[in-house]
Formats: C-alpha cells, structure tokens, sequence
C-alpha cells in the first residue's frame, strides 16, 4: 500500500481529460483519449486508482471533445473514493485556461494530472517536495530517451526551474528531462491566468511565473511514466502493464486454455472471448471483452478490443483492431496499422505497416492497403538535414509530393504557396504532383519555374510568401520548405506539416474554390534588376571569370557582370556553388579564398557601412570579432528554431540577402573594390586568418548521452554546444534525426582545426 496525504495535507486534483488524441487516430475517432483502453478499462481509470492510493479524494474533470463519453460512463459522478465533477468547456483555454475554471474553488495547493498518460508516480512523494521546497509550482519530470516529442524543462540542482523548451528539434534539445503534465500548484497561480482565454501552462503561466520571480521547482521522478501520444506509445502501455513495468490494477485475466489453441505468455483476455482451435494467441496480445478468433488465427504483439473479430487463419503482427471492427479470413494486419471502430478487412487482403483504416471503412478482399484509406498514407519524422529526401520513385514519389503538397495547403499560412525546382524530369514531375496537391486545398501556387535556390529564395522574401517548396530532382530528390525571409521553416511548422502526413488529414476546397497557378517565371527579371542595382557606378574596369556546376546560375552570374561593364574574359575566379547560396574565389594575389572566408569579406563590407548583420548560428565565429573591431552586432539565425527566439535575426537577414546569395556576393566585392580602388588581396588582409573544419561524427547512444560526456553547461538559445578553447572554437550540433552530431571546428588553420575536431571526436565516440 502506497502512502497517503492526510489530514490538511489532503489534495483535490483536477484531471485535464478534453484531448482529441488526434495522432491516436483512428483509434480516437469516436472516443475521447482518456477513454482508450489499456489491458480492458480506459486510461483515465488508471489516473483514477493513482488518485484513490493517495488519498486524494476530490477530482474536477475537464472536457471538451466527446465529453458525454466520459459522463456516461461514470454516471454516479463517482469512482471508489473519489468524487468527481465534471466541467465541460464551450470553447478551449488552453490547459492553464481550462484549469483555472476547475479549480476556482478549491483554496488550497491542488493537483494537475493528464487524463491520457499512464504512470504510477508517487504523488505523496512529490507533494512534501512541493511543501519542502516552498514552491508555488511544482512540475513532475522525467528522463526521456528522445526529447523532441515532450515539453523540456531546465532546472538546477536544487530543483529550481530556470527554463522550458517546447517539443524542439534535436538542435535544441539541450536537456532530456521532459515535462509530464503533472503539476502541484499553489491558488496564487490562478491569478495569473486570464480569463475566457487560450492559455498554456508551459507557454504561457510558467514563463509568465518566472518572469515576475515566482518559485517554480521540479520533482523529479523515475516512477513509470508513459505519454500516450501515438499508436506505439499506446502499445507500449499494453506491454509495459503487461510485464509488470507499472504498478497498477488490471481486470481479471481470463487467461486459460479452454480449447486446442496455444497461449505464449505475456496475455490479457477478457471476458467473454471465443478463440479457435489452432490459433496462436501472443505474446504482449491484448484480448478485449468480447473478442471472437477463429481457428488457425495468429495474433502476436496486438490489442484486439472490445467487439472486434479476427477470421480464421487471419494474421495480426503489432496491429490495433478497435471495437467493433472486423478482419477476415486469412487476412493479413501488419505492424503499427489500426483497423477502426467497425471498419472491415476484407479476406485475404493485407493492410500494410504504419496504414490506418477510418472507422466504417472498407478494404475490399484481396486487395493490398499501403497507407491510409480515404486520407492517403503515413510517415513519421520526414525531415532531414536536407529537407524532405528520398531516392527518386521509391520514398520520393507523385503520390508522396501530391500529400506533402496538401499538408502544406492545410497549414494556417498555406493560402499563398510558392514552388520551384531544380534538375530534370523527375523534379518536374514532384512539382506538379506538389502543386496538385497545394491546389486541392483551396491553395494559392505562384510557379518560380526552374530557379536557382538562392535566387528562389529572393523570390519567396520579395514576395512576401509564409511557405514555399524548392524541389531538387535527380537520383535522389528532395523538398526544402522555405518560411518567411527564404529561411527555412522553423520547427512547429514541421510538426505541424508531419501531423497532417500522419494522420492523413487534409483541407479539401469544392470545384468553386480553386484558385489558379500563377505563373512568377518573372521574378527573374526583377532579380537580376536587384543585381544591377548592388553596383550603381557598373563594373568597368574590372575583370573577373565565372565558374559554377550549374549552368544556368554560371550563364546568369556571367551575363549580369558583363551587362555591367565587366570583362569576364580573364580576372580572378569567381566560383559559384551549385546551388548559388555561396562563393569561392580564386585569385594569384591571394590563393584560394574558401566560401567562409568570402563570407567574412562580405560582413566586413557590411560592418564599414555601418550595418549589422545576420547570420547561419553555424557561420564562423571570427566575424564576432570583426563586429566588436567596427562597433557593430551579429546576430544568428537558426536552421530549424522550437520557438521566435531568433526572430531579429531572421528580420535581419531578409535585408540581407546578398549574404546567402553568390552571385550578390561578387557583385558587392567586384562593386567595392572598384569604389574603393584597393586589390583583393587588400581586402583580404582586413579578416583575420581562420580555416574552419565540418565533419560528422556517429554516435551509439543517444544526444543527450552524447552531450553529457562534454560535461558543459548549454546555452538555451543557440543550437547545439559551442566549446570556446585557447587555440579555437568548437560547435557541435545534431543532425536533424540525431543519428550524428555535425562538429564546426574553428582555428586560425586547418592543421589546427584538424586537431580540434580530432581531440572532440575522441570524447564524443
């Protein structure tokens, strides 16, 4: 028996129980999360039993999806010892918003627990924490193995909280302890909150909590805790409970052999299951009340629930079948799939892994299902370091760019979409399947055509446009998705675009709401207008050669100097890369000038006329010191940014385009040079010597391990760990999945940067 609060220490909860559940979905479709089934009862009964240990005797229930679900099936407004009342909101206010509401009453500390995990933390433990500490908030966390899905929170060794992150990228998730939604907080928080408004608690109240220097502590545990928030979390719980992971009451396993089938422990069963002869039931199979199996049916790794029918020799591998639904004979159910409430599997047809069936649907007999039926298909995690990639006709399919293209025309700044490629017929053909799919919401697509990225870019920032897609064609193919300024989009937006991927939920308009393309091949005339106008005395007198992969960028770059009054006969080198974004020069006076180093000529320019400017947070660091030397700032952009932390930066930089653009960049040297009458080799002498060294190290454990093993404090606001060091500067950041971590090592040359990188990678491996 677990201790109980007692006497005046007695807690009233409130349970927050209104989510939809959408990445449940099918499973949710028709029931509130916190009424998913875990081994034969709802989540929310687990919550319950926690509470009723504890003592707590009191829990004000807030609804908001399906909320009669909930009411009827606790009609006596009662389970065990705890009373409950229900609170049913019109319109949502957020977590805190809805809380407030709740608990208006209640005059002493309460709790605050989510009606959608599963955990037997200790909560007479944390609440003499709570009391202890003296603390006008406690929030229960956790250690989490991948901390991009979970609220971060950063707190110093005597508990007290200094700083939350929601749901980052691994760019940014400087800590791996995860917030649980489960909080103890004093009646002065309540004060906080505004009324009849959307309000977050770890948004909006605690941010606010500690800005006006109230105590915030966390209490961490290492109890059993378990966010339900997907399909395999969801399984998880069923097999964690189970294997006695988690300290909780099930049901009454009717786990016995009636017949010739064979049970492989670990099983729940219901009441009132028929299986037949010949099947194989487990292990980790969850058998709901009321389950009929037919004979020779193989169910392994499954929750089978309430209803639900599987026929004869049918076979289920790590599958969800909700109530009511129905699998026939010698059909096939792969891993991670969900057939929904009453929706049919028709004989021998197989639905393959990650698919899910909306409720009342129908897969015909014999057919094959590869995604999602009626919405399109499922994929998680789709981003990369480059986008969104594939090999060409295997991930990077029509079909595939058609969804992203609608997921993209279903965000809330997708009514204006700009789309352009690069490469040959495969690209083409990704970017009308992109557009299609963009049309199909209502969208508005302006064409770039084929375009430089750099100059695509331009384009999205001199347009003004939210989103845009640049499409990359060849063996392997790419999508980099473009915000405001032609940055890329920060990391809600990507979330945001995977939850519609994965859950297969698009806009659709009627035939009287589509709009048309709008062709913006112009744009390139206007781009090169810009190009003219960065050398307003021309470019006579001076010479210089063009290089670049790309065709047609090096055609560009050449006309527009020529147009210029430049001989592009003989002179230095200008080296275009591919994808026009950077520059390297090649001069006698001066060897070869990396693109780093361009870069760094290029702020020098900036910072003589007075002018800040905005940076890659990967950019080299010497040009802090060239800022410092001209009185000016530098300010960082990151790749893929959790929150508006770096929003000046990003305003920044769409007034600077010249320094993610080549071709501006030789223009603007080539323009000052001849302004200023000086050599390049002069200009040149002006940056400091620096080489700089990226490599990618593989890691076996996970970032957060990784990172602990550098044994330093992170910075909160930047992406990754910058180590400072006597003889240079070390950035280490994960790749966008966390498979690796990329190492910037920094120095005053490479044989120095070289030995900067080798002495980190022998930490970090």
């Amino acid at each position: 028996m677990q201790n109980q609060l007692q006497g005046d220490d007695v807690l009233k909860a409130v349970i927050m129980a209104g989510g939809e559940g959408s990445r449940l979905r099918p499973l949710t479709c028709d029931i509130p999360k916190p009424m998913a089934r875990l081994c034969g009862r709802p989540i929310l009964e687990y919550i319950l039993d926690l509470l009723n240990d504890h003592g707590i005797d009191m829990a004000a229930v807030t609804l908001r999806y399906l909320p009669h679900v909930i009411i009827d099936h606790f009609k006596n407004e009662k389970y065990r010892n705890v009373k409950l009342k229900f609170i049913v909101e019109d319109e949502p206010l957020g977590t805190a918003g809805s809380v407030k509401h709740a608990a208006a009453d209640f005059g002493e500390d309460f709790l605050v627990i989510s009606g959608d995990a599963l955990c037997d933390i200790d909560l007479t433990e944390a609440f003499t924490f709570h009391k202890q500490s003296n603390s006008d908030a406690t929030l229960v966390v956790t250690r989490v193995m991948d901390p991009r899905e979970y609220g971060l929170v950063s707190f110093d060794r005597d508990g007290v909280i200094t700083g939350f992150l929601e749901k980052p990228g691994w760019n940014q998730a400087h800590t791996n302890a995860a917030n649980t939604g489960i909080y103890i907080l004093s009646p002065s928080c309540l004060e906080l909150i505004p009324d009849n408004k959307q309000f977050d608690f770890a948004r909006d109240l605690f941010p606010k909590m500690l800005s006006v220097g109230m105590k915030l502590s966390a209490f961490e545990t290492k109890d059993y805790w378990c966010d339900i928030g997907d399909i395999i979390s969801y399984q998880t719980c069923q097999k964690d409970i189970l294997l006695g992971r988690v300290k909780c009451k099930i049901p009454e396993n009717y786990n016995s052999e009636h017949g010739d089938y064979r049970i492989i422990e670990p099983v729940y069963i219901g009441s009132g299951v028929k299986i037949g002869n010949g099947s194989v039931i487990g292990p980790n199979t969850v058998v709901d009340d009321g389950v009929t199996i037919g004979t020779r049916a193989y169910v392994r790794e499954s929750v089978l629930l309430p209803g639900s029918y599987i026929g004869d020799s049918a076979r289920l591998t790590g599958a969800v079948i909700c109530s009511g639904a129905s699998v026939k004979k010698g059909a096939s159910v792969f891993e991670n799939a969900v057939v929904g409430s009453k929706a049919k599997v028709g004989s021998f047809a197989e639905v393959s892994p990650a698919s899910k069936i909306w409720p009342g649907k129908k897969v015909e007999s014999g057919t094959r299902l590869s995604g999602n039926l009626k919405y399109g298909s499922a994929r998680a995690d789709i981003f990369d370091d480059d986008g969104i990639t594939g090999e060409a006709g295997v991930e990077m399919t029509p079909e595939f760019c058609a969804r992203i293209g609608s997921a993209t025309g279903s965000l809330k700044c997708g009514e204006r979409i700009g789309v352009g490629s690069v490469g040959g017929k495969a690209a083409k053909a990704l970017k009308a399947a992109f557009i299609s799919g963009a049309l199909s919401t209502g969208a508005h697509v302006w064409d770039f055509g084929q375009i430089l990225e750099s100059v695509m870019a331009f384009a999205v920032n001199y347009c003004g446009l939210e989103i845009s897609a640049y499409i990359s064609g060849g063996s392997v193919c790419s999508i980099k998705m473009l915000g405001s300024g032609g940055l890329p989009i920060g990391r809600q937006l990507e979330r945001e675009l995977e939850g519609y991927l994965n859950r297969g939920e698009f806009k659709r308009c009627t035939y009287s709401d589509y709009k048309d393309i709008t062709d913006m091949d112009g744009i390139k005339l206007i781009y090169q207008q810009t190009l003219y106008s960065m050398a307003p005395f021309g470019l006579s007198s001076m010479q210089a050669r063009v290089g670049c992969l790309n065709k047609e960028g090096e055609r560009l770059f050449e006309d527009t100097l020529a147009r210029l009054g430049c001989d592009t006969s003989k002179g230095m080198m200008l080296n275009l890369s591919p994808d026009g974004i950077s520059l390297s020069i090649n001069d006698p006076s001066t060897g070869y000038i990396p693109a780093d180093r361009v870069l760094a000529i290029c702020c020098l320019i900036n910072f003589e006329e007075g002018k800040d400017v905005a940076l890659p947070y990967s950019a080299p660091r010497v040009v802090e010191a060239l800022a410092e030397k001209y009185g000016r700032k530098v300010y960082r952009y990151l790749s893929c940014p959790a929150d508006d932390s770096d929003k000046e930066a990003r305003c920044v930089s769409s007034s600077q385009m010249w320094l993610r653009d080549g071709i501006m960049m030789g223009i603007g040297i080539l323009s000052y040079l001849k302004q200023n009458s000086v050599s390049l080799a002069e200009l040149n002498e002006k940056i400091p010597q620096f080489a700089m060294v990226v490599k990618n190290v593989e890691i076996k454990s996970s970032v957060s391990d990784a990172f602990k093993k550098l044994n330093q404090q992170i910075k909160a606001d930047g992406e990754g760990v910058l180590l400072r060091r006597e003889n240079g500067n070390l950035l280490i950041t994960p790749t966008k999945r966390g498979e690796a971590l990329k190492v910037y090592a920094e120095a005053v040359n490479t044989e120095i940067a070289e030995e900067l990188f080798a002495d980190i990678e022998k930490i970090l491996v």
